[in-house]
């Protein structure tokens, strides 16, 4: 009876595996990503580093902590903090060397605060409240960076920026996970921040080529 017991929690943890461990983060980064100099916008393709990439980061290599520091700080395991630095490193390695952009966003973590973009000022709002109007400027143009509305977040489709090919969202599935049929380059969200830079960045590109003379 004892070996069968044994076995059938072994049995158990095999086909249900542990959840994953929400990993802390202090503050958010003062950016949104990182745009390589001498490639135009809209010939881009964005690799995504995740908050608790980042902020794997920012601990090992900024704040200069040991993994096992660092680890104890996000409220992970220090192989789980091992496996997340190394796949952050191997991002921004791939960024830097394929010339991409860097999208940070998206992840499994948690924070203590709300986070805010102003919109007017860009600066990054930290309160353990939400708030309507931005600390800096006093402007109301305030857009979330965590603990998103539930409806942006199941509703929507995938868009392919260069090819304009455009697939319903699934839920669960990022749609930075998926790649164009046409094009093989990475999806974003339709509407989404990132997707508004890019258009607006593409507007600016075009009104600046109209305005060069011609010989």
């Amino acid at each position: 009876m004892f070996v069968l017991n044994i076995y059938i929690c072994t049995l158990y943890q095999k086909i249900m595996p542990r959840p994953k461990r929400i990993r802390n983060i202090e503050n958010p980064p003062i950016m949104e990503g990182f745009k390589p100099f001498g490639i135009p916008t809209t010939d881009l393709d964005p690799v995504v580093l995740l908050f608790e990439e980042y902020e794997s980061i920012r601990l090992a290599d900024y704040k200069g902590l040991t993994q096992l520091e660092a680890a104890e700080k996000m409220n992970i395991s220090r192989p789980t903090f091992t496996r997340v630095y190394e796949k952050a490193r191997r991002t921004i390695a791939r960024a830097f060397v394929e010339g991409k952009a860097i999208f940070i966003e998206g992840g499994n973590y948690h924070s203590e605060n709300y986070w805010y973009r102003c919109e007017n000022c860009s600066k990054v709002n930290i309160s353990k409240n939400e708030i309507e109007k931005c600390t800096f400027c006093n402007a109301n143009e305030m857009r979330k960076l965590n603990k998103p509305e539930e409806p942006s977040q199941t509703n929507g489709n995938c868009i392919c920026a260069h090819f304009n090919t455009s697939i319903p969202h699934k839920k669960g599935i990022p749609c930075r996970k998926i790649n164009c049929i046409n094009c093989g380059k990475v999806m974003m969200r339709e509407g989404n921040y990132h997707h508004q830079l890019y258009l607006n960045n593409k507007e600016n590109e075009n009104s600046n080529s109209n305005e060069r003379p011609t010989n």
